[in-house]
């Protein structure tokens, strides 16, 4: 598992100074930065360590100004290395830092007394003695000190040390799941196109691997990875990660959105989120969220029932993940009020009397079955889960238990009730039958129409793995997208009945050696376009069977074939060749004809050979 450490501290407090004595790597990357001598942007560098490779190193900012960049960057950090002057001593923003580390999911700390060869002993020990205080009323409270001097280098080995120890502590086992890599930077490579660049969040990426750009929704592909200019086939979570990406233009993508696998992430302006609190704050107030590398305006909601759940509505959408630790300020002063993780990505809109959606695990089947209910459009897995706040490899136990009870149809991740099955025979029934009434000499329909005249809101791969189960089912016949009710006959009038009939008796009398619609056409003296159409009406009406283009048989002619096969062959392989000679045929026929049955599964196949099954 990859790791990765994380600066914070006051303004000029010497971090990037520090990050740059460690590691030779200046983080300071733009001309703007340069000039005003303070880090105003996520600055990347890395250190090798025996015991744990190559580790990222992300310099935030210090000023309040810019404190949402500093958010950015520590999203994701598993060691803080917070940096604290010697000569000064703990500063506001030295606070307000600690603050959100406490909100985050960062459980190991180093306190680096920069500066240390500008002050004397009794100034470094009171400055200990400030981050202390500070401190002692959080988790960080054991956290080390060590006095540095960027300068003099007094103090980096044993830093370095402490850097180590910690990162053998931090197990990275927050991080399971799909991929997702929240953008901080894009732009344009000649040659190469868009590249994205963001700390991997979770999971492992490779190249090749599809992906979802969210918010937006637009398919891409990976295309190649970067992490500190050395190329990876593949990288996992905690790293620092370039990504080149295919299918996607550069004036399409921006900073704060996010690209993962499919699942991981989902656009959304109403986010549950069950946090820890700084600050009071009061329902419906004005607030600033940031979660990845987004920040959005929105209002905050309060619970009645639990007050460390929260819902934020926002003023646009944001790219969320399951689980992904956010913060929350004031609006106005930028307060830090709160920071916690996403419980529901996309939630539903609630009162604040409404009791949040926490379900536990053992609560999970009956609340997967009471979600879906007997609706005939069922749900999907991303529905279920987003309204339960749990993540689709949760859940996936649960869906086969309820699968195998027999309490859930699952069809291509929509599932559905038996009594809501039930509920969708019935009105696909009756909306065949309303269709067939007004077309009695049409068979076959559109499925997407059907489905929209029953109200059913079915399609792409579920509603393919649906028709598969009702064919399968008896309830009805389908032939590529087209579908009828299994029960259905073509009503023929008299003039067709005696039409058809007569094409029988041609078909009948050649046996196996069938006469083409064209001789038919010749033979009865009628035009082709009526023989076409008696013969669409046959097969439909199940009196004829298409076997191969331009070849048919009566049903009853196909059976009887079917029977001389079965009284030859039964119990032997058998070649082509040889059929040809039972039926005094051709290969015209023959071939068809056998391919036909292999479909059906009266014969099977065993290389140039067959056997009756």
């Amino acid at each position: 598992m990859a790791r990765m450490i994380g600066t914070a501290g006051h303004v000029d407090h010497g971090k990037t100074t520090l990050i740059q004595a460690l590691t030779g790597i200046d983080a300071d990357r733009l001309p703007e930065e340069k000039a005003r001598g303070m880090t105003i942007d996520v600055g990347f560098a890395y250190l090798d360590f025996p015991d744990h490779g190559r580790v990222s190193i992300v310099d935030v900012p210090g000023h309040e100004k810019f404190i949402h960049n500093m958010l950015v960057g520590a999203l994701g950090v598993d060691v803080a290395l917070l940096c604290v002057s010697a000569d000064e001593g703990v500063m506001p923003q030295t606070r307000e830092h600690v603050e959100i580390l406490s909100l985050l999911p960062v459980n190991h700390l180093v306190v680096a007394l920069t500066r240390a060869d500008l002050a004397d002993q009794d100034m470094r020990a009171l400055a200990g003695e400030d981050v202390r205080d500070l401190l002692k009323e959080t988790r960080f409270a054991d956290a080390p000190i060590i006095e540095v001097s960027a300068l003099t280098r007094e103090g980096l080995d044993a830093l370095v040390a402490e850097l180590s120890r910690a990162l053998s502590s931090a197990t990275g086992s927050e991080r399971a799941g799909p991929w997702y890599l929240p953008i901080d930077r894009a732009f344009a490579v000649k040659g190469h196109g868009v590249v994205v660049t963001g700390t991997l969040a979770q999971g492992k990426v490779s190249v090749g691997e599809s992906a979802v750009l969210e918010h937006g929704g637009e398919a891409v592909r990976v295309r190649s990875l970067h992490s500190h200019a050395q190329g990876y086939e593949s990288l996992e979570s905690g790293r620092r990660v370039a990504m080149n990406l295919g299918g996607v233009r550069i004036e399409d993508i921006h900073r704060g959105q996010a690209v993962g696998a499919a699942g991981a992430l989902f656009a959304t302006d109403r986010i549950d989120a069950e946090v820890t609190w700084i600050r009071p704050a009061k329902h419906g107030m004005r607030v600033r969220v940031s979660i990845g590398a987004a920040e959005a305006m929105g209002k905050l909601f309060l619970n009645d029932h639990d007050p460390n759940w929260v819902q934020m509505v926002l003023d646009e959408p944001v790219a969320a993940a399951l689980h992904q630790p956010l913060v929350v300020r004031r609006a106005s002063p930028m307060e830090v009020l709160c920071g916690g993780r996403v419980r529901v990505p996309v939630a539903t809109r609630r009162k604040r009397s409404q009791a949040p959606p926490k379900v536990t695990a053992s609560d999970r089947p009956s609340a997967i079955r009471e979600l879906v209910g007997d609706d005939p459009n069922g749900l999907t897995t991303e529905e279920i889960a987003r309204s339960l706040g749990a993540s689709l490899v949760d859940l996936g136990d649960d869906f086969e238990a309820l699968r195998k009870a027999g309490n859930l149809r699952g069809f291509a991740g929509r599932w559905i009730s038996e009594a809501g099955y039930r509920t969708l025979i019935d009105l696909l029934r009756a909306a065949l039958r309303e269709v067939h009434d007004k077309h009695p000499t049409q068979s076959m329909h559109p499925r997407e129409r059907v489905f929209d005249l029953a109200k059913l809101r079915w399609g792409s791969k579920p509603l393919d793995r649906l028709i598969a189960t009702l064919a399968a089912d008896g309830i009805v016949v389908a032939e590529g997208t087209n579908i009828r009710d299994a029960d259905f006959r073509l009503e023929l009038s008299a003039k067709q009945r005696q039409f058809l009939d007569r094409v029988k008796e041609a078909l009948d009398a050649a046996s196996a050696n069938v006469p083409a619609p064209h001789e038919i056409t010749r033979t009865l003296s009628v035009p082709p376009q009526a023989v076409d159409e008696i013969l669409r009406l046959g097969v439909e009406s199940r009196e004829l069977v298409r076997v191969g283009d331009g070849i048919f048989y009566t049903t009853e002619g196909l059976t009887t074939l079917m029977d001389r096969l079965r009284s030859e062959f039964a119990g032997r392989a058998f070649e082509a060749s040889e059929v040809r000679d039972l039926f005094g045929s051709s290969r015209k026929y023959v071939i068809p004809l056998l391919e036909y049955l292999d479909a059906r599964g009266f014969t099977q196949r065993i290389g140039d050979r067959r056997m009756i099954r």
